[in-house]
């Protein structure tokens, strides 16, 4: 089983390393009654970009859980305390999930 913190930064070197791009980290370890502690977001230039980075993190750890393969529009990947959203931009535009969680300590990682 992984460290959380050696997970987190193994995910975003991948992301990092595999041209994702506007990659960013919501901190939620300080809110009281969270469910997870960290999200990892990210973009991808193409359906097949988004699937290409989810095979990169997927080689190196392992998910809980994921959803979205098929399509590979948005896809989230489980890891129990860290959630990772691997989007296309217009989808990740669309849904604007960053700004639900306004107030939170908010990381960009590039």
């Amino acid at each position: 089983m992984h460290n959380k913190k050696f997970l987190l930064k193994s995910i975003l070197e991948i992301m990092e390393k595999n041209s994702g791009e506007e990659i960013t980290l919501l901190n939620f370890y300080k809110k009281k009654n969270r469910i997870y502690d960290y999200f990892i977001i990210c973009n991808g230039r193409s359906n097949k970009h988004v699937f290409s980075l989810y095979e990169k993190i997927k080689e190196n750890t392992s998910p809980s859980h994921t959803e979205g393969i098929r399509k590979s529009k948005w896809i989230l990947m489980d890891y129990i305390n860290i959630i990772v959203h691997i989007f296309l931009k217009e989808i990740r535009n669309y849904y604007q999930i960053e700004t639900i969680y306004q107030g939170l300590h908010i990381l960009s990682y590039e």
